[in-house]
């Protein structure tokens, strides 16, 4: 058999991986079947790289192929093409070989400078993917824990009801006496005016107008005593499930 007929074991490995349909989720051929893209990097170094060629380093598998005149044709992956490594046309493959001394010189220095840009981007790319993982790991953390104390929060509702029965009524109750009191003094604010000013801006004066008797003691002019400063019931003691009832 002629020298010039044999295909180097670099290649004749690469194809078969390439053109193996099983490796697909590793390693395939690319859209016009004149070149090939490596999917997963690091599960193609983990799994086929030591099965093929001994070893476990992408970055050397990526100069191999530099080396044998392959160049990566796109920016965004891990694609690279050779005008002799077409699908279907193994009698091409001889054609393949190492790059001339003198050649690979200067280029090996300009592929190793792409090749560590390539690998730079990437790891940045892992690491905010990374990052981005942590966050919503952090989030589905807390979530679970809500989850779990949820619970133990209705456990003691149960508790306390079983204990008192009245507690739920009396606290609806109290809810109801404090969200009428709020709606009142909400209206008397827009009735009046100088109920909602400021101790600042509003003259001490009472309202209505009042006036002296004979005796000294002085009445509203409307005719009415002023009705007296309604308090706010007291807050139960206890709040249920983290936030009241």
């Amino acid at each position: 058999m002629d020298s010039n007929d044999i295909v180097a074991p670099f290649v004749l490995k690469t194809y078969q991986m390439v053109n193996d349909p099983s490796l697909d989720a590793f390693i395939r051929w690319g859209p016009g079947n004149n070149s090939f893209v490596v999917v997963e990097p690091l599960e193609f170094s983990q799994r086929l790289l030591p099965a093929y060629f001994k070893h476990s380093n992408f970055s050397s598998f990526v100069r191999q192929l530099n080396t044998y005149g392959f160049r990566k044709v796109d920016p965004d992956r891990w694609e690279f093409a050779s005008e002799w490594f077409l699908r279907g046309q193994t009698q091409l493959l001889k054609n393949i070989g190492r790059k001339r001394q003198t050649q690979t010189r200067n280029s090996t220095r300009i592929d190793e400078d792409e090749e560590q840009d390539d690998m730079a981007t990437e790891i940045a790319r892992l690491k905010e993917d990374q990052k981005a993982l942590e966050q919503e790991l952090v989030g589905m953390n807390k979530r679970l824990e809500a989850t779990e104390r949820r619970p133990e929060q209705m456990m003691a509702l149960l508790n306390k009801v079983a204990e008192d029965p009245e507690i739920l009524p009396r606290m609806i109750v109290d809810q109801n006496q404090r969200s009428k009191r709020l709606a009142d003094r909400k209206r008397q604010r827009i009735l009046n005016p100088l109920l909602s000013s400021s101790p600042e801006d509003t003259p001490c004066m009472s309202w209505p107008p009042s006036t002296a008797t004979n005796d000294g003691h002085a009445v509203n002019s409307g005719g009415y005593s002023p009705e007296p400063e309604v308090r706010p019931a007291p807050e139960y003691p206890f709040s249920l499930l983290g936030g009241g009832f």
